[in-house]
């Protein structure tokens, strides 16, 4: 389900060829989990045109603590290579080294984890002020496989920070029936639409689903997407370009497969960046 994104950023960051060499941009991956999404990027995009990728999760522990059991483990990302290293001395020879490389510097693209919770107002204004903008050229904003309200949360990102100059959303499962009974309203941006309209019951539970039909559940879920795609701010949040599409990526009695995408202009006021020497 993250190839039409890996697409989407590949199609993005080619058309802008130099200009991302001069200001080199910022790949942030919501929910990201372990990172697999960002690890692919970091290894098929020019390191010259891409940053950093910051992976964002709730899982992840604190930068500089140690992980515990219940944290996303980030050895892949942190953590030593094993095995000997051999390097040169003065004289040529080969010798072994006790200190180990980090997989942190084997990422031709840099990774980097945040531990951010989307649902936290508190999280969310850490993450404009430290993410967004600080960043030194444009911020791409991706989104995938983001369940219930997250994907709320995601266009609320995108349209609260101009700085973010392409976003990419894949809604995963309807938010639950716990709105409906709090007789909720959803409001993204200047779009509202009561939780009636979109929640639903039923959950997955040991990669079993437990619920009605999911293939019941389809026209929510097109609603869902609907509005999460009205959501998206175009006009005075500087938006040039949005659009909805489906790829077949669920089979079988799936249907989530809806992706949101959109773009702001690079040459609005707010994405001028400082001239910065990229080594």
């Amino acid at each position: 389900e993250s190839a039409p994104i890996i697409d989407a950023v590949q199609t993005w960051i080619q058309e802008r060829g130099p200009e991302l060499e001069t200001h080199p941009c910022t790949i942030v991956d919501l929910c990201s989990g372990k990172g697999f999404l960002s690890m692919y990027l970091s290894e098929i995009l020019d390191p010259k045109r891409v940053q950093k990728l910051v992976l964002v999760d709730k899982q992840w522990a604190m930068c500089g603590a140690q992980p515990s059991q219940h944290h996303i483990n980030w050895d892949h990302i942190y953590g030593e290579i094993p095995g000997p290293v051999a390097c040169d001395d003065d004289d040529g020879e080969g010798k072994t080294e006790a200190m180990k490389p980090s997989y942190f510097d084997s990422w031709p693209i840099p990774l980097q984890t945040s531990k951010q919770d989307l649902k936290n107002a508190q999280n969310r204004r850490e993450m404009k002020k430290r993410l967004f903008e600080s960043a030194q050229g444009p911020v791409l904003l991706l989104a995938v496989h983001l369940c219930g309200t997250l994907s709320l949360k995601a266009v609320d990102l995108f349209n609260d920070n101009k700085r973010i100059s392409f976003f990419a959303l894949k809604p995963c499962c309807l938010p639950p029936m716990l709105h409906v009974t709090r007789n909720e309203v959803f409001q993204i941006g200047t779009h509202s639409f009561p939780a009636t309209d979109v929640c639903a019951s039923g959950t997955f539970r040991n990669s079993k689903w437990k619920g009605p039909p999911r293939s019941h559940l389809k026209a929510r879920f097109n609603s869902w997407s609907d509005h999460l795609y009205q959501g998206v701010e175009e006009g005075d949040a500087g938006t040039t370009q949005k659009q909805k599409q489906e790829f077949e990526i669920q089979t079988k009695g799936g249907f989530q497969n809806v992706f949101i995408f959109a773009e702001r202009d690079s040459k609005s006021t707010e994405n001028t960046f400082p001239l910065i020497n990229v080594e």
